[in-house]
């Protein structure tokens, strides 16, 4: 549908009257501006002048599309890295020149994946407290640009003979793991921040993203053993996929630039902000009150955090020791990690992901109960599935039914992501329009900060449940 020119011009103008602007931006008239409801089953923007509206669609879900690729490449690379790990302990760093035992192999993966995480928060605090290079959103291009370099970097590592140096080449992969979540890191609260100036279904697209990414990886990881036995080649194509996945993001920033959609959610949310500004009385810039934004969605925020704190507990490290019970299990013993634990979880959590298109059941005042609730679930039942069985335990073996289990690998990722999507949409509304890009920020540094104490945790709870 056609947009009014004399929106244009009335945007434009750099004399506009202040009241001319009201019919516009009032939001007590015109909710929807506050809230976005229209936009989340039309994906178009309504647009109230003083004479006449119109809509912008986002025309073939262009925006869309582009957020979901923007949450792939916050994550792909990062799964191709737990994905390869076998690549890099069994292929690279086995070698005459390490011992079994060595450090840098049997403690590979707990390295690298505390220097991604702790680099990951810090990366995220820095986007938020520390102002460079603008607007948030304009660091996208680059951080994509230095996670493809990293990427590109490990294509050539797989490809030349490291087995004469295999400390150096521990090293280096470190080195590397920190400068893409440097890159991810700024990225995705970058991309978060973005995403408040669309309708809230909008930032769901970079969570689904997420999770695409996962399903992609878990569906590789199935492949690779059916097509390959060579570890060095699975690698090179699994960082391969991630380059092109990130190289795709990186076109789609420049894409959704030259949208309609886009340059009118740009202006609707520059002219949001000014009023807001304007009447706060103060024309000055004042400074972002962050204890103020962290009380107002204190709960919400404690929230995402609790959600993906329990879920990171228990995923993927804890259920990867809850063998199989019976050998009359429908899925073998070769594919039962594959498709028990990685496949049912990615693909649960991405529908779970996509059910707020369908219903949005609770609300923002009442989504903190179902999320504590899930919580306490997780820490009560997977701790007394079939882990370690050939362990003494200080809390006994109930749930030895694998379908049964396999029901909770179903129902807990289904809840996870459904809850996931509903936090990640209702707390940036809590706050004004002008702080919904920092507090999206700042719920994307507490997915970092749940992900990161819920991996931390799988090791005290380990000792809870063994003697």
């Amino acid at each position: 549908m056609g947009v009014d020119r004399d929106y244009d011009d009335n945007l434009s103008s750099p004399n506009r009257d202040e009241k001319s602007m009201r019919p516009l931006l009032d939001t007590s008239k015109s909710p929807d501006l506050n809230n976005n409801s229209k936009f989340d089953d039309t994906h178009q923007v309504t647009i109230l002048t003083p004479r006449a509206s119109s809509s912008v669609n986002d025309k073939y879900f262009i925006n869309y599309i582009v957020m979901m690729l923007f949450g792939v490449g916050c994550l792909l690379p990062w799964n191709v890295f737990i994905n390869a790990i076998p690549y890099f302990v069994d292929y690279k760093l086995n070698t005459t020149a390490l011992n079994e035992t060595s450090t840098y192999r049997t403690d590979f993966g707990f390295y690298i994946t505390n220097l991604g995480q702790l680099t990951n928060v810090i990366m995220n605090l820095v986007n938020i407290f520390i102002s460079f290079g603008g607007n948030p959103k304009n660091r996208i291009p680059y951080t994509l640009l230095l996670c493809s370099g990293v990427i590109l970097f490990h294509i050539g590592l797989a490809v030349i003979d490291s087995s004469e140096w295999p400390v150096l080449f521990f090293y280096q992969v470190c080195a590397s793991v920190i400068v893409m979540f440097i890159s991810t890191g700024i990225m995705n609260s970058s991309v978060f921040y973005l995403s408040s100036i669309f309708p809230s279904e909008y930032i769901n697209a970079i969570i689904l993203g997420n999770n695409v990414a996962g399903c992609f990886i878990a569906i590789a990881s199935i492949l690779s053993k059916k097509i390959t036995d060579s570890l060095r080649l699975a690698a090179i194509y699994y960082f391969l996929a991630a380059f092109i996945a990130v190289m795709l993001a990186f076109v789609g920033y420049f894409v959704m630039h030259r949208t309609k959609f886009y340059k009118h959610c740009m202006k609707l949310d520059e002219e949001k902000k000014r009023l807001s500004s304007i009447q706060s009385s103060s024309s000055a810039q004042k400074p972002v009150p962050y204890l103020k934004l962290i009380k107002k969605a204190g709960l919400h925020l404690f929230c995402i955090w609790l959600n993906f704190f329990s879920t990171l507990a228990v995923f993927p490290v804890f259920q990867l020791g809850i063998a199989r019970h019976s050998p009359d299990f429908i899925i073998g013993q070769e594919m039962y990690i594959d498709v028990v634990i990685f496949l049912t979880f990615n693909f649960l959590v991405l529908f779970g992901n996509m059910l707020p298109k369908i219903i949005r059941i609770p609300g923002p005042k009442w989504i903190p109960v179902p999320v504590i609730i899930r919580a306490l679930a997780v820490f009560i039942l997977f701790p007394i599935s079939n882990y370690r069985p050939d362990l003494d335990h200080r809390i006994p073996i109930l749930i030895t039914n694998d379908y049964i289990y396999w029901a909770m690998c179903f129902i807990s990722p289904l809840l996870f992501g459904y809850f996931t999507s509903l936090l990640m949409m209702y707390t940036p509304n809590l706050v004004e329009d002008e702080y919904k890009g920092t507090v999206s920020m700042i719920a994307a540094l507490t997915i970092a900060i749940g992900v990161a104490t819920g991996l931390q945790f799988t090791k005290i709870l380990e000792l809870i449940v063994l003697k």
